[in-house]
């Protein structure tokens, strides 16, 4: 039984830069790389795409990703250690009080 089915290939982030820094220093063309890993000219397109939104987002010192969201559960607990004095915070109390008294 024949399949039509394509097997996806997963190419690691070091294969992606390798191409794309091979273009753009100008070692081969696209052609060659498209040839030599086997895709098209539109994957490879998009890699050098996602390459140059990935060193402006780095570069730029004004904009900064928001947090992602705190799921309620960790909020509430990140609230509840930041009201409570923790074990040394506590400790310099007691030193202080007995200080202050002594």
């Amino acid at each position: 039984m024949k399949t039509n089915q394509r097997i996806r290939r997963v190419f690691d982030p070091q294969q992606k830069i390798t191409a794309v820094l091979s273009i753009w220093s100008e070692r081969r063309t696209s052609a060659q790389v498209c040839q030599e890993l086997s895709i098209s000219p539109t994957l490879l397109g998009q890699w050098q795409n996602l390459a140059i939104e990935g060193m402006l987002k780095a570069l730029d010192p004004n904009k900064k990703d928001p947090l992602p969201p705190i799921n309620q559960r960790l909020s509430r607990l990140i609230e509840k250690k930041l009201s409570e004095p923790g074990k040394l915070e506590k400790r310099l109390q007691s030193i202080q009080k007995a200080a202050a008294a002594g």
